[in-house]
């Protein structure tokens, strides 16, 4: 797997398919392989390119706490390191908080945003949550904190349907587990996430996407992005949680095919 230095370390990326860059950004905890329904879709026609932020997956461990902006650095190395210009950027929560960091600080860089169940600002229930997150991976077992992420990750339905224990087993499966460690210090990242009041200086095209389940952001988290940025657009997913490009990933997928078909 290639690798790039960036901002705390190496990073490890991938990129398949041509035509115009798309770059995606995973959310806390998740490694690049949580793309792996798009990338399927859109290598056809897209150079897809994904990456493991610091902390998760084959990406090295931080040594010190950060904060979305400074990830900036770790999407920015890789986009050099292919020679990438300029991309479409999608990003999912965390990942999503680094997608409007990345516009915010190079603007030139990012053709179109899309910001799947992310936020602009926390508020008193994020900030209890992820505080909350931190505690039970340190003091709970693997087993139980992945049992109870997996309820945050995705919406009833979907967990209904595929059966925790079978959503946990193909996390307890990941090659390359997250350090207990590095998910405090992501979820640092998140807590230290705020770009409410810079909303109005992002430009480019947006598409703010939210799953009507999500319950780690919510109704008005999404809205903040939509009214925020100058001609976004918010679609919600009813039967979607937090995951929507995973839980419904045919849905979602034609969702930014659409959305991309307008901007290149």
């Amino acid at each position: 797997m290639p690798r790039v230095a960036g901002g705390a370390g190496e990073i490890a990326y991938g990129e398949v398919g041509s035509g115009p860059p798309l770059l995606f950004i995973s959310g806390t905890s998740f490694d690049r392989s949580a793309w792996g329904g798009q990338v399927a879709h859109f290598m056809g026609s897209y150079r897809c390119v994904t990456f493991d932020n610091r902390d998760v997956g084959e990406s090295a461990f931080a040594a010190d706490p950060y904060t979305p902006r400074d990830m900036v650095a770790d999407a920015l190395a890789v986009m050099d390191a292919l020679g990438v210009e300029q991309a479409h950027v999608i990003g999912h929560s965390l990942g999503g908080a680094v997608a409007q960091e990345l516009v915010l600080a190079v603007p030139a860089r990012v053709r179109s945003l899309v910001l799947v169940d992310s936020w602009a600002r926390n508020d008193d229930y994020t900030r209890a949550l992820f505080r909350t997150w931190q505690r039970v991976r340190t003091r709970c077992t693997t087993r139980e904190f992945l049992e109870s992420a997996t309820l945050f990750a995705f919406g009833h339905r979907f967990l209904n349907t595929i059966g925790l224990d079978t959503l946990v087993a193909m996390s307890t499966a990941a090659p390359h587990p997250q350090d207990p460690q590095g998910f405090v210090r992501q979820v640092e990242a998140d807590l230290a996430h705020d770009t409410a009041d810079r909303l109005g200086r992002i430009a480019c095209p947006t598409l703010v996407v939210a799953g009507e389940e999500d319950t780690i952001f919510f109704r008005e988290h999404h809205d903040m992005l939509a009214t925020g940025i100058a001609g976004a657009r918010l679609v919600v997913f009813p039967t979607a949680g937090h995951m929507p490009q995973v839980e419904s990933s045919d849905a979602f997928n034609r969702e930014l095919e659409r959305f991309l078909a307008t901007q290149t």
